[in-house]
């Protein structure tokens, strides 16, 4: 069965980062090349938005549409919301992309990061000057 286009076109998009090489790996010394690199990577995969501090990721549930009970309990319990299972699944593919895009030297300093956009901060922070 065919899905709909619109539901396999981004799916393509993300999935390109794992085909897109990045022909030299973070070092101390090559972040303004590096960084044209991941930039251009994430635009082609129209996944640039997962390293910016502005986006947010979708709620884990949703409100129950039942209201609440006299107690105030709700009515029906949290609905999971799909989309944050998406976003989420897009967020590591980003997260995988730029961490094994780094040398051995900037890996082992980013070992805490969770997320795409944490590491984007990560690595960023490190070359700040």
């Amino acid at each position: 069965m065919a899905l709909p286009p619109s539901s396999t076109a981004p799916f393509a998009a993300y999935s390109l980062l794992s085909f897109l090489p990045v022909t030299k790996k973070l070092t101390k010394n090559n972040f303004p090349m590096w960084e044209e690199q991941i930039m251009s990577a994430l635009h082609g995969a129209q996944v640039a938005h997962f390293i910016s501090s502005v986006s947010k990721q979708p709620e884990q549930f949703l409100a129950p549409k039942g209201g609440k009970k006299s107690d105030g309990d709700d009515v029906e319990p949290p609905v999971e919301n799909l989309e944050f299972e998406k976003w989420v699944a897009k967020d590591q593919q980003v997260l995988s992309f730029l961490l094994t895009s780094l040398g051995k030297e900037i890996g082992s300093q980013v070992t805490y990061v969770k997320t795409a956009v944490e590491a984007w901060k990560a690595i960023t922070s490190l070359h700040a000057s």
